[in-house]
């Protein structure tokens, strides 16, 4: 799988960094979307944490469910994503409930021996992808343009496809990069998300409740 005034540590998650960026459409195209070589759906839940003291500490009021539709190409892949957070004592502050994000990654048209390397686009800003020949993991940096004064400056998300099992694990980190070579990282946000595959399928009839 784009971008804010500074906020409060006990408040703020990657869903706060998002509503408060500003709203950048994806690219517009009149003509009719091309068929992907694939499209995957995944459903799941994001679970909230923040650092205090040192140790990452939960913040379930700030939990999300989501969903992905990510359209596959041999050139690139495009996925919207929406976030719902339904925790009764979730306080407004990252924003609407629902939220919607795009991001588009582009692979090399041809690719040496080794790790495939990208270029993504998304509404959170621009960056770069890492992944293995087969799409099972993968690193995500992007790095939003906001302002200096904000509390991080790159999102950094992890990603591991387990096809076989239907299962996705993605890893989303707020990461401030501190002293004038960045050489230290900070994570102080931290999201884990877990989801369930759905591809395309037939069904002998309508699903009925157990």
């Amino acid at each position: 799988m784009t971008f804010l005034a500074p906020a409060l540590l006990a408040t703020l998650t990657f869903a706060t960094a998002c509503a408060s960026a500003p709203s950048v459409p994806p690219p517009l195209d009149a003509a009719p979307p091309t068929a992907p070589d694939a499209t995957l759906v995944w459903v799941g839940r994001g679970e909230a944490e923040r650092k205090d003291g040192g140790r990452w500490v939960r913040d379930p009021a700030f939990d999300y469910d989501f969903s992905v539709e990510q359209r596959r190409f041999a050139d690139r892949w495009e996925s919207v994503k929406t976030m719902r957070r339904l925790h009764p004592d979730y306080d407004g502050s990252a924003g609407p409930r629902e939220q919607v994000l795009w991001f588009h990654l582009r692979w090399p048209a041809a690719a040496a021996a080794g790790d495939l390397h990208g270029q993504v686009a998304s509404r959170l800003g621009a960056g770069t992808i890492v992944s293995d020949r087969e799409f099972r993991r993968a690193e995500i940096d992007i790095r939003p343009d906001i302002s200096a004064h904000a509390p991080f400056d790159t999102y950094r998300i992890r990603q591991r496809y387990l096809y076989e099992e239907g299962r996705l694990e993605e890893t989303v980190e707020l990461l401030d990069h501190d002293g004038r070579d960045g050489a230290q990282e900070i994570d102080w946000v931290r999201n884990t998300e877990r989801a369930t595959l759905f591809s395309a399928t037939r069904l002998p009839g309508p699903p009925t409740p157990r």
